[in-house]
């Protein structure tokens, strides 16, 4: 469709196709961006897409997680500021959550729809920066969306070749006492974020 995040870009995108970012969001509740039409249709409308076109197609969603404080920490200045911005990302965790669990198994297959990768699983410093520990977890994770993606190999020794493990440190970034306040809504997101992928260790992933 696009190489859109959820949510993605700025209020002011000049794409006139699509439902822009709110800056209203900033200033709402998980609970109500979640709820809201234009947050259900930005970029584009998940579920509509998937009744749409799941009849026709074998969709399936490969769900990105990333630790939460460092996601926070990425973009500190968008909507209105890191408060605002904790607001719109927690809004979207909480409809995306929606989104999955309504879409667990294919009608027409019986297979299931998504997965859940943790992107602290395949970061060196998870692993205390032994590369023998990096690469297994990296194949790991390749052998296991190949095998959900129905690829006709399970193997890719270059897919890490240019990936770049982020150095930023939210400590350094945010400061403590807004760290102090994210974490306090982080446990709002207890029970919503992140989804369970599986049982297996690799695919449980923390907030």
């Amino acid at each position: 469709i696009e190489d859109s995040s959820f949510p993605s870009r700025h209020a002011d995108d000049r794409r006139t196709y699509r439902v822009k970012r709110q800056v209203e969001w900033a200033y709402l509740s998980m609970q109500e961006i979640a709820e809201s039409e234009t947050a259900l249709n930005h970029p584009f409308n998940l579920s509509r897409f998937y009744e749409t076109y799941s009849p026709y197609a074998d969709i399936k969603f490969v769900v990105l997680h990333r630790p939460y404080l460092e996601t926070i920490a990425s973009h500190t200045e968008w909507d209105e500021g890191i408060e605002g911005h904790s607001n719109v990302i927690r809004g979207f965790m909480l409809l995306l959550r929606r989104f999955l669990d309504s879409n667990i198994l294919d009608d027409r297959t019986g297979r299931k729809v998504w997965t859940l990768i943790c992107i602290e699983r395949i970061v060196s410093k998870t692993y205390e920066f032994d590369n023998d520990k990096v690469k297994q977890a990296r194949k790991r994770l390749i052998s296991h969306l190949a095998r959900f993606l129905a690829w006709p190999r399970t193997d890719c020794p270059h897919c890490f070749d240019t990936w770049k493990d982020s150095t930023k440190d939210y400590n350094e970034v945010l400061g403590g006492e807004t760290v102090a306040v994210l974490k306090e809504h982080m446990q709002q997101l207890e029970g919503i974020w992140p989804p369970v992928g599986n049982n297996a260790a690799w695919q449980q992933c923390s907030v």
